[in-house]
């Protein structure tokens, strides 16, 4: 009898390994894909069938892409608007989702606010776009990084203030009971008490929030001609009517993959906590 159950554990940690490195070949196939198309030659891109494992490699996209393309000035641009950004969405964000997770206001004015704001996410941004193009024209932020912050900060709010909430929700009111005994203020207990204690909830909220700012290409390209423009309005520029720079726009966005992998590498303690943040509660 121990033998068989042995056996069948055996068998079940066996398809396990198997689903899990199939899951993990399905899932970082695309980046691969991404990887190899930019370090190919030219004329081995349209092959078929497909080359999947180069016998020759090339840098010469990575070279045109900072030489004729000039990226270093746009890359600046995407780094400032999105750590910006994530700095305001998540400060601002923290504070509304503490309002609205904890008992100040009243249910109703609770959830009608909740319900507001997620509102204000069900909008698609391409209905807009024309009247905050006016809006910004009129106010002359046109091709600006503030334009684009402010604009990011807005259109990230919603999704910062819906993931902060039940963080904040986790946390017990005898702690914050025990803070006002003390004589803590308000402002005390929030910073010096509460956001310490969700500090993985925010770093998880950041990276999300870091990750929209950064692949955002909509706003970005309305809003902005050269002077603000982001890495992903230049990745558009290589696509034409007449053809697709399939080299170039592989190493783009192989380049573009490496500062979200950065930023979330030096946060990655705090990731896994907060990814499991309120699961289990004594």
């Amino acid at each position: 009898m121990f033998i068989v159950y042995k056996v069948k554990k055996q068998i079940y940690s066996l398809v396990l390994y198997v689903v899990t490195g199939f899951t993990c070949v399905i899932v970082a196939f695309p980046f691969y894909w991404l990887l190899i198309t930019s370090i190919k030659h030219g004329k081995h891109i349209f092959t078929f069938p497909p080359i999947f494992i180069p016998l020759s490699v090339s840098i010469q996209s990575y070279v045109d892409i900072f030489q004729i393309t000039g990226i270093l000035p746009f890359f600046v641009n995407s780094c400032l608007i999105s750590l910006s950004s994530v700095v305001l969405a998540v400060f601002i964000g923290s504070m509304a989702a503490y309002s609205l997770a904890k008992t100040y206001l009243s249910s109703r004015v609770r959830i009608a606010l909740i319900v507001f704001v997620l509102l204000c996410k069900m909008f698609p941004s391409i209905t807009l776009i024309i009247p905050y193009f006016i809006i910004v024209k009129s106010v002359g932020l046109l091709d600006t990084r503030i334009a684009l912050i402010i604009t990011y900060v807005a259109h990230c709010l919603p999704f910062t203030i819906w993931l902060m909430i039940g963080f904040f929700q986790d946390i017990s009111a005898s702690i914050e009971e025990a803070a006002i005994m003390e004589g803590c203020s308000f402002w005390q207990r929030f910073f010096q008490v509460v956001l310490p204690l969700v500090l993985p909830g925010l770093v998880v909220t950041a990276v999300f929030t870091f990750m929209l700012a950064w692949n955002e290409f909509l706003y970005a390209s309305i809003l902005t001609s050269f002077k603000a423009k982001t890495l992903p309005v230049v990745i558009g520029t290589f696509v034409g009517d007449q053809y697709l720079q399939w080299d170039k726009m592989s190493a783009m966005g192989a380049l573009m993959v490496l500062p979200v992998i950065i930023f979330a590498s030096f946060i990655q303690r705090y990731l896994i906590r907060g990814m499991t943040f309120g699961a289990v509660k004594g």
